[in-house]
């Protein structure tokens, strides 16, 4: 039996220790040329970077484990004189191989991408993508935290992307008006704010120009406290969807008390 000095020992563990340095350096030598030559940031990219680091540090780690003889013969006296072993790694790394599979499978499927806002319906889990390894999607939600979803789970899920296709989006405005208002005037009024919204996006094709409004208002109910206005806001996506609403809903407001306009506040303090 083959045993180490006490010289012998500290020279494998600074040979052992120069290996892993070195499996480090190429690591982060990668993710720097990577970054520099690959500046779109898509799910393909991150997969694909992730799984090399990933290659590069396990075979970082096997060469510097080859440097101590001991290892390598407890190993292969191991594998070669049971079956058992090789059936116990295998039942050990099928939840992992799983993932990377699956996380295979969303690279090239592609039901989302990077910074694709989606919401998993059985989860009801909503946010923006964030990263994706070979275990598991990083999904930031609106609260600014991170969770993390095993590849082999979100590949399970139905998943509604806002972004997928066609990344516009559309809110609905309603406003609730008393009856001895002005409704013509106030549809009106409530088109022109939505539609010259700088961040509005008109959705009307070029056969709809000359006969369908830029903005349609409906009265979509009338009810015991007033009439019902409802109109939409498009946007370029639902990222600043919720911030041009916003902006409408006071410009109307606005608009609204200078016509004279008066807004149902009965159903409100009867909710209340």
């Amino acid at each position: 039996m083959y045993l180490l000095t006490a010289d012998g020992f500290i020279w494998e563990l600074i040979r052992f220790g120069l290996k892993i340095f070195g499996a480090f350096f190429l690591t982060k030598i990668f993710r720097v040329f990577w970054r520099r030559i690959f500046t779109e940031n898509t799910i393909h990219l991150k997969f694909i970077k992730n799984v090399v680091s990933a290659i590069i540090w396990v075979a970082g780690l096997a060469f510097a484990l080859s440097a101590f003889s001991q290892f390598q013969d407890i190993a292969v006296a191991f594998f070669a004189g049971s079956g058992i072993a090789a059936l116990m790694i295998g039942l050990a790394a099928q939840e992992s191989l799983g993932n990377a599979f699956n996380g295979l499978f969303i690279s090239i499927f592609k039901p989302f991408e990077v910074g694709d806002r989606i919401h998993l319906v059985n989860a009801n889990i909503t946010g923006f993508i964030e990263d994706i390894s070979l275990r598991h999607t990083v999904v930031r939600t609106f609260m600014n935290s991170r969770i993390i979803i095993p590849n082999s789970v979100i590949n399970k899920e139905l998943i509604e992307n806002s972004n997928f296709c066609n990344p516009q989006a559309s809110a609905f405005i309603d406003v609730i008006i008393t009856y001895d208002s002005d409704i013509p005037k106030a549809c009106e009024l409530m088109a022109h704010v939505i539609g010259e919204h700088p961040s509005f996006v008109d959705t009307r094709t070029s056969e709809q120009l000359e006969t369908a409004p830029k903005v349609p208002v409906f009265v979509r109910f009338l009810g015991l406290y007033g009439a019902e206005l409802r109109a939409s806001m498009w946007t370029e996506t639902i990222t600043n969807n919720f911030a041009a609403c916003s902006d409408a809903r006071k410009e109307i407001v606005k608009e609204f008390q200078n016509a004279g306009i008066k807004i149902s506040v009965a159903k409100y303090l009867k909710d209340g």
